[in-house]
């Protein structure tokens, strides 16, 4: 039972590092109109051993009182799951049965790989095996994700991020708002792991994949990834500062992370009007005035384009019109029964037809629509307490959160949290919220000790 315990660990690293190769397989199935069972089988069957593997670490590790906390959760979270169901068998309108158990199914991903991928880090820490894994792995997904954009967009084999304006690229990926999120909440684990390696400018190349990462994210043309590489290589640059002003390590290296990270962030804004990204915007702004001049004609707008066209432009915009999405999904919210509201209105909460099913793809509103006020509780309390534990440490530690690891891990994370709610497809989209759990699992991990040991873990760091 051990040794699946460790070698099981060791498999959760590595599933990292196939997620891309899973992701764009997928990806071009399904723009090949062919069948994507496969990868949701694959998720599905590793969240099914990771479950029983959360249930052995606990029993091998006889820690009575946490494994009771953490079975415990599990139990209510599924009966939660399961009042939440048949309430909605018996009230909803249209129930099918196939969109509300995938709609639950991906849901589980997080809560079920965030445990478990605390608990591996755990193992391989105890084995001294963890700083060769973690974040490597992170490191190789990534720059997997930055060649398969460059190779496709070279080749011209790349999807359009907005197919119906023919803007932005997502490589051979299929969902564009989920790679941005992927890439946000991972660019700042690769700033921390190339940082690291740069030992006196002879391993340069490890910023060339830093380089690479932030033009596949331009090519992107989604504001989250914009916003992710700005906000990840400014958390880069004040972390050198402070630790240039704590004398924390050689000045001259220090000296020399400044002027690459201000040299970073110059060649961000030279390179985006150029990029699909500055596009948008302007994008936006035509829509807004075509909607306007429709509103003149005979033709006219239905209720949702009259909606885009009177919310403020900069929140429309920097929302990409989910705020119609929110209303409408409210308005249903608003007429739901009481126990739907106490425990949810299930997969995009009332609808007469399936094509007229749609998220709000804003997680935590999603989230509350999906398991209601008590259950949506229920769902984020992992991340409620994970959040208010890290926020603890930050600011109880303040001192020492300046160093590439905390920095990074402190960016990524908010990041993870952040893009829930901009870009949606976090929390419950498996093939993102996988980077999100690890980070958080991760920055966890190093809090929980900090607070033990009364120090900083620093062994725990790229190896």
């Amino acid at each position: 039972m051990q040794s699946f315990i460790k070698k099981y660990s060791i498999f959760l690293m590595l599933y990292i590092v196939f997620q891309p190769v899973l992701d764009a397989i997928t990806g071009t199935m399904e723009k090949a109109h062919m069948s994507v069972t496969f990868g949701v089988f694959i998720r599905l069957l590793v969240m099914a051993i990771s479950a029983v593997f959360i249930l052995l670490y606990l029993m091998m590790n006889r820690n009575t009182k946490k494994g009771f906390t953490v079975i415990g959760y599990f139990v209510l979270l599924a009966l939660m799951s399961a009042i939440s169901m048949y309430i909605n068998y018996k009230q909803k309108i249209l129930f099918v049965p196939g969109l509300e158990f995938t709609a639950l199914a991906k849901s589980l991903y997080y809560p079920i790989m965030l445990f478990s991928y605390y608990y591996a880090f755990e193992e391989l820490h105890r084995d001294g095996l963890l700083n060769k894994y973690f974040p490597k792995v992170v490191f190789y997904a990534v720059n997997i994700i930055s060649i398969v954009m460059i190779v496709a967009h070279f080749t011209n084999t790349s999807f359009s991020s907005y197919s119906y304006y023919k803007l932005g690229e997502s490589g051979w990926f299929f969902a564009a708002n989920e790679l941005s999120a992927i890439v946000s909440i991972s660019f700042p684990i690769l700033i921390w792991f190339a940082v690291d390696k740069l030992q006196g400018w002879k391993r340069w190349y490890y910023w060339l994949t830093v380089v690479l990462a932030i033009y596949s994210a331009l090519l992107i043309g989604t504001k989250g990834a914009f916003i992710a590489i700005i906000f990840g290589t400014l958390m880069g640059l004040i972390a050198a500062i402070i630790q240039r002003v704590q004398r924390n390590g050689s000045i001259k290296r220090l000296n020399g992370m400044i002027l690459l990270m201000i040299l970073t962030l110059v060649g961000i804004g030279v390179a985006y009007p150029t990029m699909a990204v500055a596009k948008t915007s302007q994008l936006h702004e035509e829509m807004i005035q075509d909607k306007k001049h429709r509103a003149k004609t005979k033709k006219g707008l239905n209720k949702d384009q009259e909606k885009y066209v009177k919310t403020n432009k900069y929140v429309s915009y920097l929302f990409s019109g989910r705020t119609i999405y929110f209303e409408n999904a409210q308005h249903n919210f608003h007429k739901a029964t009481p126990a739907q509201k106490v425990f949810g209105m299930g997969y995009a909460t009332s609808f007469k037809k399936v094509k007229k099913a749609k998220l709000v793809e804003m997680d935590y509103v999603d989230i509350i629509f999906q398991f209601g006020y008590l259950g949506g509780i229920i769902y984020m309390l992992p991340l409620i307490i994970s959040f208010i534990f890290l926020l603890i440490t930050f600011f109880k530690h303040f001192g020492s959160m300046w160093s590439y690891k905390w920095a990074m891990l402190v960016a990524s994370v908010l990041l993870g949290f952040g893009m829930a709610l901009l870009t949606g497809h976090v929390i419950e989209a498996p093939s993102v919220s996988i980077y999100f759990v690890t980070s958080l699992a991760f920055a966890m991990y190093n809090a929980v000790l900090f607070h033990k040991n009364k120090k900083d873990p620093e062994e725990i760091d790229v190896g």
